[in-house]
């Protein structure tokens, strides 16, 4: 009986889990520029970005053919990184204040 009850609560943790989603810190943030400083550069396309943001996060870009590159950039740079729902769209050196 506890084996049963036990299969019965593992099924119903697979089914909800799909609904219950990812913390805000996991999903991609489409709703405004991501500000911080290059953590690591691949270069090539398709590339990646790692920028570290004022809060510790950590934000992965895949850069593509269609992503605006503002410059060069090296680890330690100050950027600005505009998303869509499409992916990425520019990464620009940050200048001055926010």
């Amino acid at each position: 009986m506890r084996r049963l009850a036990r299969h019965i609560l593992y099924g119903l943790c697979l089914v909800i889990l799909p609904f219950v989603g990812l913390p805000d810190t996991a999903c991609p943030s489409t709703s405004g520029p991501i500000q911080g400083v290059v953590v690591t550069v691949t270069t090539g396309i398709p590339g990646t970005m790692v920028i570290r943001d004022d809060r510790g996060g950590l934000h992965i870009l895949k850069l593509t053919q269609q992503t605006q590159l503002g410059a060069q950039f090296k680890p330690g740079d100050k950027v600005v990184a505009f998303t869509s729902p499409y992916g990425v769209s520019a990464v620009q050196l940050q200048t001055g204040a926010p």
